[in-house]
């Protein structure tokens, strides 16, 4: 298949970017890189990372003047937190494999939830809390087996 026509069956857009307002963009950055994003690049006031597909999270500090012109939100499909929440996917589709990465984290020294009873439209999943308290919750993949 010549990459034309890959292009053709992947779809039109994917997420740019997601912005999270943090207290402290070196110590987000340096959370989120442990979780296993990519590091992008630091600047005054923030950071950012990269997800799979070249999504960038974009930790900004609150007291920033940038900051200050984003507007207030609350993310995510579930309302386990209060604050801002943000779901991350793994790259693997079982149970098993979401508690080998879960375990991987515990061992570098987070705290993430047991993973959930049960599942949520087809995800496995577990929570966690980051430093500025924004919830993350982390799934298996249920892509579809099309290009992505």
């Amino acid at each position: 298949m010549n990459e034309h026509a890959k292009e053709d069956l992947l779809p039109a857009l994917t997420l740019g970017h997601f912005v999270m307002k943090v207290q402290d963009a070196a110590a987000s950055s340096r959370f989120y890189i442990g979780l296993g994003l990519r590091a992008f690049g630091t600047f005054p006031g923030l950071a950012i990372v990269e997800m799979r597909g070249g999504t960038h999270l974009l930790l900004v500090d609150k007291g920033d003047d940038e900051a200050g012109a984003l507007r207030n939100s609350q993310n995510g499909q579930r309302p386990d937190f209060s604050s801002e929440k943000i779901d991350l996917m793994i790259a693997a589709r079982t149970k098993a494999d979401l508690e080998s990465y879960r375990v991987g984290l515990i061992g570098k020294g987070y705290l993430p939830s047991a993973i959930a009873d049960g599942d949520l439209y087809g995800h496995h999943y577990f929570s966690m809390q980051d430093p500025d308290g924004n919830g993350i919750s982390f799934y298996t993949s249920h892509c579809s087996d099309k290009p992505v």
